[in-house]
């Protein structure tokens, strides 16, 4: 039979759906005769909630579309407090119309009595660029952390078919996005580099980064992924001025016809705000100092150098050894950095 969230119930609406019903397990009297179900109810809840004890929702406390807010769950602590939880659902979409903000400002204005009040951007897919989720205090919940959560209580082992196939339907997308694990860096696809870059955020995440992210950029020649690795260090050039850099691992265009590298990492300086762009004199101290020196034209991110391409015909290389060049780059560029006197942005 097939996976009905693999080939029907595809929607965002479909998995609120789901979520409603998951959470609606949530009550005492499925904790026997549906012990899989509402431990694994409760497992959410207490992930979202931030509460390692047992969580109550109310009678008609799940509730959809309330102000076009996907879900809403209203419930108490086995302590007495109570709270509200908002999850808003992504598939493959993302957020929009400063719709986090807005549900945000309801919540807190309508719920204001309520103390507990908890905001989950739950999406199937994987995001890069969730800094502004963050920035509206929602918890990003993503493919890999919905994965492990349902294995943790293992929702495979369900015999409801509802919530086993959402468990293979979770699986399955999982497999996609590692499929950089598996295969070299020329057979990888979006879903390959997309897990690849997930991994590399997480591996990266305390190495005295600010932000990491990654996303796909349209051009004309079918685009492109890339992911970025920001600081706070900045140095006064020459002139004065404030000057920083960041790195950027990125793909070649889709569908470059000239195209000779799979990936390469680069050195881009810090895009200036209000839309104003480098000029040569501003970095000419610093080209040739690290990597290979590139000619670009001024601009808001212009590239300083190249400090690595794998070629096409590199086709034996794999991920961890994809890895290991990254990393020993990523020194090399933190030494140059200290080297030339960086300092942290007050």
């Amino acid at each position: 039979m097939d996976n009905i969230f693999k080939y029907y119930a595809t929607s965002e609406l479909s998995n609120d759906a789901f979520l409603c019903w998951l959470f609606s397990a949530s009550k005492d009297k499925y904790s026997s005769y549906n012990s899989v179900e509402y431990n694994v109810s409760q497992g959410y809840l207490k992930k979202f909630c931030k509460y390692d004890g047992k969580i109550i929702v109310y009678d008609n406390g799940i509730v959809k579309q309330e102000k076009n807010i996907d879900v809403l769950i209203k419930g108490k602590y086995d302590n007495g407090e109570e709270f509200i939880l908002t999850i808003e659902n992504k598939t493959f979409s993302k957020q929009h119309s400063d719709q986090l903000k807005r549900y945000k400002e309801y919540i807190n204005e309508k719920y204001k009595h309520i103390k507990h009040r908890h905001f989950i951007y739950y999406k199937t897919a994987i995001q890069g660029n969730i800094d502004e989720i963050k920035n509206e205090d929602y918890l990003p919940f993503q493919l890999y952390e919905i994965y492990d959560l349902l294995n943790k209580y293992e929702a495979g082992k369900s015999t409801n078919n509802i919530l086993k196939y959402y468990f293979d339907f979770i699986k399955e997308e999982v497999e996609l996005f590692d499929k950089f694990k598996i295969f070299n860096i020329n057979d990888w696809d979006d879903y390959a580099y997309q897990g690849f870059f997930y991994h590399l955020s997480k591996v990266l995440k305390n190495e005295n980064i600010t932000s990491i992210g990654f996303d796909h950029h349209d051009n004309r020649d079918g685009g492109k992924w890339s992911i970025w690795f920001l600081n706070d260090k900045i140095i006064k050039n020459k002139y004065g001025k404030d000057i920083g850099f960041h790195l950027n691992l990125e793909t070649s265009s889709k569908n470059d016809k000239n195209k000779k590298w799979l990936c390469r990492l680069i050195i881009r300086a810090n895009g200036k705000s209000n839309n104003t762009k480098w000029n040569k004199k501003d970095i000419e101290q610093f080209i040739g100092k690290i990597g290979e020196r590139t000619n670009n034209s001024p601009g808001k991110n212009i590239i300083l150098s190249i400090l690595f391409p794998i070629n096409y015909n590199e086709s034996k290389i794999n991920y961890i050894d994809l890895e290991k060049k990254i990393m020993a780059e990523f020194e090399r560029f933190n030494e140059w950095q200290n080297k030339e006197g960086f300092i942290k942005k007050v």
